[in-house]
């Protein structure tokens, strides 16, 4: 049986002075981004060692792989499997101090406004306080319950649809039909909507709908088969999850990332935001805060960076996850305690709301919402035009539905 002095890491097993001195190291390394020599070291490690000891201890650190040597008449570097046995290390979750809890509260104290905001002014807050990149997926469709929803005749053969869905998510968008249905009929399919699958999820109303209408058919008897086609349209949510990030200037900025082809893989690692929502999605599955580190992460634009993630969530569901993307030198014990600490205020803010009032606030009478779709549609109409090669695009594309995501 192996003492608690003792750590097995990779089927090696490290002793305290080993572990000791490779922990010093990461954290000497950690604040001045510096290579450590071992006269360095024996200064600050907190016991009494001899550089000649700790040099052969840091060559047999070097050798299990722990400690890199860039050059020659250079100290030590940790590698991606050092970070991992100091992470692994770590106590619990280091205390966040009360100044910095302050700051991430201060996103959740505002009223009145939609998750999105929450959201985006979440990344930009632990951004600004970690000076790293930060990263968070707003609620999928699939996870996402109906609040309420409200359709709106805005043409003979457009209707626009609002929806709120629990986590406090507004989406709309506008859907294209071949029928022309009354606002009478529109109201009265968006009320049986409202009665009947108020709180179930998208997808759990999507699937559910076809039968749910046909069990109702004397209600429904003289616009069965419109109310259908539209309950189907209304509940299309094809398009992928979105995701926010905030604070990519701070990488490039930093110093671990200032050789050229860092710059550059940084870069286009941004641009990839399907591969980033991957890693994000995956760390949904479990619980707490998870750690990917160098050459852990599956996205290989990122093998130089270590990802700190946390999932958000509401009293239902897990909806989402946040998190921090900078060097394998980050300060582990900050990151990792403001990421959580911001996590569960994202669950906590989500989680007491009610919004019914998104509906009050934005949507008050019909007259409104349909000069609002109005200008939606002209919005797109004009966008099209601007971005269209020629005229037979734009034509075409008016035929088309729309795909705009509803969560």
């Amino acid at each position: 049986m192996l003492k608690k002095s003792e750590l097995v890491l990779s089927n090696v097993v490290l002793n305290e002075r080993s572990q000791l001195v490779l922990h010093s190291i990461i954290e000497s390394y950690i604040q001045s981004s510096e290579p450590i020599g071992s006269r360095t070291l024996s200064k600050s490690i907190g016991i009494t060692l001899s550089p000649a000891t700790i040099r052969n201890i840091m060559s047999d650190l070097a050798e299990l792989g722990y400690l890199v040597q860039n050059h020659t008449s250079a100290g030590r570097v940790p590698t991606d499997k050092a970070y991992r046995f100091y992470v692994n290390s770590l106590p619990s979750r280091s205390k966040v101090p009360e100044q910095i809890k302050q700051k991430i509260s201060d996103v959740s104290s505002e009223q009145g406004i939609q998750v999105e905001e929450i959201l985006a002014e979440a990344v930009r807050k632990l951004a600004e306080l970690t000076k790293f990149a930060s990263v968070v997926t707003k609620p999928k469709a699939s996870v996402s319950k109906l609040q309420r929803i409200e359709l709106i005749r805005i043409s003979d053969d457009r209707v626009l649809v609002i929806l709120v869905t629990k986590a406090g998510v507004v989406r709309d968008k506008v859907i294209f039909i071949k029928e022309s249905p009354s606002q009478d009929l529109l109201n009265s399919v968006a009320t049986f909507m409202n009665e009947k699958f108020k709180n179930q999820s998208m997808q759990a109303i999507r699937n559910e709908i076809h039968q749910c209408m046909v069990e109702n058919l004397d209600r429904y008897n003289d616009f069965l088969p419109h109310a259908i086609r539209l309950g189907k349209k209304v509940f299309e949510f094809d398009q992928p999850g979105e995701i926010l990030i905030d604070g990519q200037m701070n990488l490039l900025l930093d110093a671990n990332f200032n050789e050229r082809d860092s710059v550059k893989s940084l870069i286009d690692a941004f641009d990839q935001k399907n591969q980033i929502m991957k890693i994000l999605d995956d760390s949904m599955k479990q619980k707490g805060v998870r750690i990917f580190i160098g050459d852990e992460n599956d996205f290989k634009k990122l093998k130089g960076c270590s990802l700190i993630t946390a999932s958000y969530r509401n009293k239902q569901n897990v909806l989402g996850s946040i998190g921090v993307v900078g060097p394998t030198s980050m300060d582990y014990k900050r990151i990792i305690s403001m990421v959580g600490y911001t996590a569960e205020i994202l669950s906590k803010t989500i989680s007491e709301r009610s919004y019914d009032w998104l509906f009050k606030r934005e949507f008050m009478g019909t007259k409104k919402s349909k000069d609002l779709a109005e200008k939606k549609v002209k919005k797109k109409k004009s966008k099209k035009f601007n971005n269209a090669e020629n005229f037979e695009e734009v034509v075409q594309s008016e035929g088309e539905e729309s795909s705009a995501e509803i969560e």
